[in-house]
């Protein structure tokens, strides 16, 4: 989606709450240097004309004038130079955390459309371009700006025709809406082709057990170095289209130095400037260059950063799941469907179910693949919403609510496969509650047959590499009960808690969990015969 700059700018000055402060001091300082650039230029033509005794004055003073304007322009670019560089790092973070916390906040509809890769890739990149031009780049543009005016004011004092070629020679023309369009559409494609590339790269690093064990590594090592081709290819396109507009527009400025200094020259033969005119002529011809170099570099910066707004932007505003009113309801006695069904893209999965799951009933929820459990999951994680029916949760007072997504806390939840971060043990538990004790882990740990934990060198301050690397399956999964238990909620939900686990562990695991949670609401989601055996209620799915 293609934002107006409008919209653009302001999105991002918003994030920039907090450092305004800051920037604004950055632009003060920077305007500061312009200043003490002119005055410098200003004491050293005097300075010069002085010494060859054009003009009257005391060169010493002016000389220390010189000097003096050198440094406090050093101390003024030293001080923005800091500022700018802190407030660029605290900026990232925070930009780079509302960027998180919206993807992981974000309704599961849209989550799932987005590929880890790319989400890196824009958290990284595109994060640092548009920092870089609030911040930094866009601030420069201003005072350089105001530099080329101001320096543009002091060469016409001095030779209004010399001004007027000057301008006149500028590389302005290239800034056409040709250019522009060409640049931006180059900048998209580089983007979209490096998140591509991140994809493929998170892909390949996420699986790389799995690549091994298929003895495909020449396959996919093959997709990602085509994608990096492809990559490849279109960043040279937008370095040659680069190179060729600043060398046009570098060609031209000289140009116009060269015609500024030839006729510099011929004035000063013709006795029309003194030679202290003539250096400050030449300086100020410099520092022309200058801001249109710097404004040259500028307007790539300005289209990378509007290309990057847009791919933040999609993050940034797509719909959240409503976490500010989360209730933690106590004495859950039910949960009840009413006629619940729902449809992915108009084919329903769920028609019209009817069920009653009820605390110290254990249900087991049954079926082949593809034929509703995991979109019953989701139903009760509220991840997705009934197309039609309620799901209503009843206390033991009798009263009832919809469920909605404020009622997630109420869920200790166990997904199927790996769900354990990198880490100890020890934080694995702790990530539900800051508060629990070590004494209430490890009777979580004992309900959940994890007593293992006990017999590893280090026990609960084990570490866990990426993907649980360290643990058997059946080990992780068993830590992962343990952490659902240490909640402590009126509904337990287990998606193949077995799977990984022997018989005589598996049947010890459900000897606990029954014991534990008499006065609780048990589901299990399993192809296992023997858990739906130990249920009192059995819904096949079909």
């Amino acid at each position: 989606m293609n934002y107006s700059i409008k919209r653009q700018i302001n999105w991002a000055w918003n994030f920039a709450k907090g450092f305004h402060a800051q920037i604004f001091v950055y632009f003060l300082l920077e305007l500061s240097s312009i200043v003490f650039s002119l005055l410098f230029v200003y004491y050293s033509k005097k300075s010069v004309d002085i010494a060859l005794n054009v003009i009257p004055g005391d060169l010493r003073l002016h000389i220390f004038l010189v000097v003096g304007s050198v440094f406090a322009g050093i101390v003024a670019k030293l001080i923005a130079t800091y500022i700018n560089q802190k407030t660029q790092l605290k900026f990232t973070l925070r930009i780079q955390n509302q960027i998180v916390a919206k993807q992981l906040n974000a309704v599961w509809q849209v989550l799932k459309q987005w590929f880890t890769g790319d989400v890196m890739v824009r958290i990284t990149n595109d994060c640092n371009e548009v920092v870089q031009m609030i911040s930094h780049a866009g601030v420069n543009f201003i005072v350089t700006t105001l530099k080329l005016i101001a320096t543009f004011i002091f060469l016409w004092v001095i030779d209004p025709m010399l001004a007027i070629m000057i301008i006149a020679i500028s590389p302005l023309f290239l800034f056409s809406k040709i250019y522009f369009k060409r640049l931006r559409q180059l900048n998209y494609n580089v983007k979209q082709s490096e998140s591509e590339v991140g994809n493929i790269m998170q892909e390949n690093l996420r699986n790389r057990g799995l690549i091994q064990s298929l003895s495909i590594f020449a396959a996919r090592h093959f997709i990602m170095e085509s994608a990096q081709q492809n990559s490849l290819g279109l960043k040279l396109k937008q370095l040659n289209f680069n190179l060729l507009t600043q060398t046009m527009m570098k060609v031209a400025i000289n140009v116009g130095y060269l015609t500024a200094f030839i006729w510099g020259i011929y004035r000063l033969h013709q006795n029309e400037i003194t030679f202290g005119t003539m250096t400050a002529f030449l300086q100020l011809v410099g520092r022309i260059q200058s801001p249109i170099l710097s404004l040259i570099t500028f307007f790539p910066a300005f289209i990378r950063f509007r290309t990057s707004a847009d791919r933040l932007m999609e993050i940034d505003l797509i719909e959240q799941v409503e976490t500010s009113n989360n209730h933690f309801a106590k004495e859950i006695n039910s949960i009840r469907f009413e006629n619940v069904t729902f449809a992915y893209e108009h084919q329903d999965v769920i028609h019209k179910l009817n069920v009653d799951m009820k605390a110290g009933e254990p249900v087991a929820i049954v079926g082949a693949s593809g034929k509703g459990k995991t979109t019953l999951i989701r139903l009760l994680l509220n991840l997705i919403k009934p197309v039609k029916g309620r799901i209503i949760l009843e206390d033991k007072t009798g009263d009832v609510k919809d469920l909605n997504s404020s009622h997630k806390l109420n869920f200790s939840y166990v997904p199927q496969g790996n769900t354990l971060f990198s880490g100890s043990i020890y934080d694995n538990l702790r990530i539900i509650n800051k508060s629990i004790t070590e004494e209430q882990m490890i009777n979580a740990l004992n309900h959940a047959c994890a007593d293992f934990v006990f017999q590893l060198p280090e026990g609960l301050h084990t570490k866990i590499g990426e993907q649980s690397y360290g643990l058997s399956e059946g080990q992780a999964q068993r830590i992962a009960i343990a952490r659902a238990i240490l909640r402590d909620c009126d509904i337990w939900l287990f998606d193949e808690a077995t799977s990984a686990l022997d018989e005589e562990t598996s049947n010890r695991l459900l000897d606990n969990l029954m014991k534990y949670a008499k006065e609780k609401i048990m589901i299990f989601v399993t192809h296992d015969e023997k858990v739906a055996l130990r249920c009192k209620k059995v819904i096949q799915m079909n």
